[in-house]
């Protein structure tokens, strides 16, 4: 990742590349949904621990919360999940309009549940969560600013959701992340780590900013492998 440091060369090469991957992904993205289920399903490329990790999961009886970051083609990714035997509910942005309405009525096919994020899809989360079901959404997607409540992303405070980590709290589901990554000669791949218990210490406030922060490391990781196929355009930290 570049720091402040970077020169304004470097700085537009690395908009230039990301551009680029996001230009690649969508005409994918496209591409493979104009020919149908089977094109969705073959066009990402699921590594084993996927499943062997879903599945871990499963095993405990408890619910999942699945945390991801907009790597790459993240919404071919959700809809090959969709079209896989796995119910989940994908909470997603709040009121979704435009390209967002469009992919949102994408991604609500197969046995995923996409609700945008309000007070009733909370509810229903938990009470999925509580029957050991399972529950998605991003965590490197900006909250409103007017919040108060601050974790830290590549070495600087950021207004970033740590609802998921609540929702693991209130359930006692566990914590898994996976996110989609183009790889050279393979196509998208999508990885996952193996699923994690919160690290709780009674002090609530604390609690949630250490578990936020330990899923952020991780996409800090996947992204810093690599950077030019994050495709988030809005702005992460305060001074943007």
């Amino acid at each position: 990742m570049l720091g402040p440091e970077a020169s304004p060369e470097q700085l537009h090469a690395a908009v230039r590349a990301v551009l680029r991957h996001a230009g690649f992904v969508s005409f994918d993205l496209m591409h493979v949904v104009g020919q149908g289920e089977d094109a969705i399903r073959d066009g990402v490329i699921w590594e084993p621990e996927v499943w062997e990790n879903i599945k871990a999961a499963q095993a405990f009886g408890r619910g999942l919360v699945i945390c991801s970051c907009h790597l790459s083609n993240f919404n071919l990714a959700l809809l090959s999940f969709a079209l896989r035997d796995v119910p989940m509910q994908v909470l997603s942005v709040a009121a979704p309009a435009g390209g967002f309405q469009l992919m949102f009525e994408l991604r609500s096919r197969g046995v995923l549940e996409e609700t945008p994020i309000d007070g009733a899809a909370l509810r229903q989360a938990i009470q999925r969560l509580r029957c050991g079901g399972a529950v998605a959404t991003a965590v490197d997607w900006p909250v409103a600013v007017s919040t108060d409540e601050m974790v830290p992303f590549f070495g600087r405070p950021a207004h970033l959701p740590t609802g998921h980590v609540r929702l693991a709290m209130q359930t006692g589901a566990l914590l898994l992340f996976i996110a989609c990554r183009w790889a050279p000669g393979r196509g998208y791949v999508v990885r996952a780590t193996p699923p994690l218990e919160l690290e709780l210490t009674g002090d609530r406030a604390f609690d949630v900013r250490h578990n936020a922060g330990r899923m952020l490391a991780i996409c800090e990781e996947w992204i810093a492998d690599a950077p030019d196929q994050w495709l988030m355009y809005h702005p992460v930290w305060e001074e943007q």
